[in-house]
């Protein structure tokens, strides 16, 4: 860790990754059980940038997504992350098309706005242990007949990551952070 990085929760009982597929729903993965802000908003992105309409409906994706959202009313924005989705007209059409997405993360780091910010007053983080984080990627779009295309990817997550506990998500930022 550099000097400019926001102290890290311990692992704790969070640990290192596991492999257990459950909870997430359909071909939405489980979020993993790890506590490295990074990595956990690299896997969130991940996970916002790929579907499948071939075999997942509109409902079952939108729970897979969900399984990866902080239990935490308090700060959860649903609306902010389910915003991402398309909407179940869209999904339908997208179905027609046998239309799929994956996607990979080429990195995540702090937004320079946060690291001054933590600066100004380290103590703050450990209110909520919310951390923004953005990441780069590529997303891959295939659809029936063979058509495909890519398109590089930016977003800036929220993302909570409390002491002995795993990392979940809390809010997809409305701009992307430097």
């Amino acid at each position: 860790d550099s000097a400019a990085d926001p102290p890290r929760p311990s692992t704790g009982a969070a640990g290192p990754p596991e492999a257990d597929p459950a909870p997430g729903a359909g071909p939405v993965p489980a979020p993993p059980k790890i506590s490295d802000p990074v990595a956990f908003a690299e896997a969130a992105a991940v996970m916002l940038w790929s579907y499948d309409t071939r075999d997942t409906d509109h409902g079952h994706h939108l729970a897979g997504v969900e399984a990866w959202m902080t239990p935490e009313s308090r700060y959860r924005d649903w609306s902010s992350v389910s915003a991402r989705v398309p909407d179940p007209t869209l999904w339908s059409r997208m179905a027609d098309q046998e239309q799929y997405a994956t996607a990979d993360a080429a990195g995540g780091h702090y937004p320079s706005a946060f690291l001054r910010a933590l600066a100004e007053d380290p103590a703050a983080i450990t209110e909520a242990y919310i951390y923004a984080v953005t990441v780069t990627g590529t997303q891959r779009i295939s659809w029936a007949n063979g058509g495909s295309g890519a398109e590089d990817r930016s977003i800036t997550l929220a993302v909570q990551c409390r002491p002995s506990r795993a990392c979940s998500l809390v809010a997809v930022a409305p701009h992307v952070a430097p």
